[in-house]
């Protein structure tokens, strides 16, 4: 089995536009803050596809390099669309690619076999070290602005965090049987068979 590329470019693209729209819809009054509105922050293809990329793509390289690639262009489009280079380029940025490599770390695992239970254990815990990995980055590189330098405040900014986790769970529930699936994965066809097609028409 392969990965059939006009499915995964077309999930990229829909977890690049799940990245901009709010920002999208700023321009038009919206509020960008979590508190204040109802966009479902972190429901996105993206982090699927960095597990699936982990576990599918022949060369190690593109499992790492595909996810910071569209991570990257999305920053660059908030920075286009917002002009605030701060929101593109944050003091945590460098632990978010580092938990982005960590799911597609946690991809390989898969590589030994992907029955439903390891790829929901392997979506289980991607979703969680991200949630960890990158909240953490949020507490330690924020410079005790929003959330205290102690304890408390690490606590309190994983317990904000709490409906990001429950939306990036939601996403790998509905994206990663799709990719996973028949719509997303062709069997490669040997030559024997091309042939045999071919004598046929």
């Amino acid at each position: 089995m392969k990965p059939r590329l006009s499915v995964i470019l077309a999930l990229l693209a829909v977890g690049l536009a799940a990245r901009l729209i709010p920002y999208v819809l700023a321009q038009f009054g919206m509020a960008l803050e979590p508190g204040n509105t109802t966009y479902p922050w972190n429901f996105s293809p993206f982090l699927p596809i960095c597990l699936f990329g982990g576990a599918m793509f022949a060369r190690t390289r593109t499992a790492y390099l595909v996810p910071f690639a569209a991570w990257l262009l999305g920053d660059l489009g908030i920075w286009a669309l917002t002009g605030r280079a701060d929101w593109a380029f944050y003091a945590h940025q460098p632990v978010i690619y580092l938990s982005v490599a960590l799911v597609a770390f946690i991809g390989f695992a898969l590589r030994r076999g992907r029955s439903w239970k390891r790829v929901a254990g392997a979506g289980l815990g991607s979703s969680l070290a991200f949630f960890v990995l990158s909240n953490f980055g949020v507490w330690a590189f924020g410079g005790g602005a929003v959330y205290p330098l102690n304890f408390g405040g690490l606590v309190e900014c994983y317990v904000m965090a709490i409906p990001y986790l429950r939306n990036t769970l939601i996403s790998m529930a509905v994206f990663l049987p799709l990719l996973f699936s028949r719509v997303a994965l062709t069997k490669p066809v040997s030559v024997p068979e091309y042939r045999l097609a071919s004598s046929r028409t």
